[in-house]
């Protein structure tokens, strides 16, 4: 290879990595804004459809601004149906994170990559090598040695963190199986537009609680802004430069930034078992997440 060929596929990469490990650690800003959200008397219906809605506006505007058209009608429901899956897997994670340990719920929320593999596994003829079993083991088992201590006090936790885990999961696995690739920009903007339609169809079955305070509203708004928009952009951009793979891996600082933040901001205690299950599941999402791919978060 020419040698300034090569140093220029080297800055590529370089920059690649540095916009996707952006990305991931701007994904596990979500439990710092949601903290100060629901202080200010907001809950997750409420926060979410202001998260979806805000982002779906701007990335809208985006798309117009780039005279970027949204997908026909073949595309647009089905991508909107990802977004439903999206929308459900979120409403899962903050309400495991707001009756439950933020750290649990981080955790079991990362189980995804297992449930998807299972999947592949069971009814899509994939491969059962030894890894991926192994993988599937030792995921199955963080989540074990995670809940053990906890699961009594906080089985609603637990059930809704293991919800957002298998939505997550059959969105991937729907988006995967229906869905052809397009412009990553459009989709993301077609995904939150659907989170956006979702929460407000639970807003007006359910309702919901607005934050009341102007920090409650700063805080959706960096919910909206760096949270969701900033990691969307960066990563879209940077995981062409590095390849799925690597972006998967680098992707796996979320749930570290997440629950760090748990233990700063909120005070939480990691027990060892919640290490000990939370590096479990890590570890088995690096390994199986490299072999599929890498996702957007919700």
């Amino acid at each position: 290879m020419n040698p300034i060929t090569e140093l220029n596929s080297q800055r590529e990469y370089v920059r690649g990595f540095a916009l996707v490990l952006l990305a991931a650690f701007c994904y596990g800003l979500q439990p710092f804004f949601a903290h100060f959200a629901y202080a200010a008397g907001a809950d997750p219906v409420g926060l979410l459809l202001i998260r979806f809605s805000l982002a779906a506006g701007m990335m809208l505007l985006w798309l117009k601004v780039k005279r970027v058209r949204l997908p026909s009608i073949r595309l647009l429901g089905p991508t909107l149906l990802i977004g439903i899956g999206y929308a459900a897997s979120a409403l899962g994670y903050y309400s495991a994170s707001r009756s439950t340990s933020i750290s649990l719920a981080v955790i079991l929320m990362f189980s995804f990559p297992a449930f998807v593999t299972l999947y592949a596994i069971l009814f899509q003829s994939e491969a059962a090598s030894l890894g991926r079993l192994l993988s599937l083991l030792l995921a199955c088992g963080g989540v074990v040695v995670s809940t053990g201590l906890h699961i009594q006090g906080d089985i609603v936790g637990v059930g809704w963190a293991l919800f957002a885990a298998l939505s997550y999961g059959a969105a991937i696995i729907y988006g995967t199986a229906r869905v052809p690739p397009q412009n990553p920009l459009v989709s993301a903007t077609v995904i939150l537009l659907g989170g956006a339609l979702t929460f407000g169809c639970a807003w007006w079955l359910k309702g919901g609680s607005w934050p009341q305070t102007p920090l409650g509203w700063s805080a959706c708004l960096g919910l909206a802004l760096f949270a969701t928009i900033l990691p969307i952009a960066t990563f879209v951009s940077g995981s062409p430069r590095i390849g799925a793979s690597d972006a998967s891996t680098l992707s796996t600082l979320e749930p570290i930034v997440a629950v760090t933040i748990a233990i700063l901001l909120v005070g939480e205690e990691m027990s060892p078992s919640l290490l000990a299950g939370g590096a479990m599941v890590v570890i088995a999402a690096v390994l199986l997440s490299r072999s599929r791919g890498s996702q957007i978060s919700p």
